[in-house]
């Protein structure tokens, strides 16, 4: 699972993406417009169902919020 960071900017990116309004989004799930830029900003978790609220929404699945991505700089291998 990706972080609370990586996953408040993949919420932000798509909802961006998607033309959606930080206010518009927060109001269709039911929190307020602070409390929204705080998940999106990695300072708070959504409730699960919130996250579940925030996927339908932005018509995605969870997956692509939570799915974390390949480390760009591979460690090195200890043999």
């Amino acid at each position: 699972m990706a972080s609370r960071r990586a996953n408040g900017v993949a919420i932000r990116e798509i909802r961006k993406a998607l033309g959606i309004s930080q206010t518009a989004l927060a109001a269709a799930v039911g929190v307020d417009k602070s409390a929204m830029s705080r998940i999106e900003n990695g300072t708070q978790q959504p409730k699960p169902e919130t996250l579940l609220k925030i996927c339908g929404r932005l018509g995605v699945p969870i997956d692509a919020i939570t799915s974390s991505v390949a480390d760009p700089e591979p460690k090195a291998r200890v043999s």
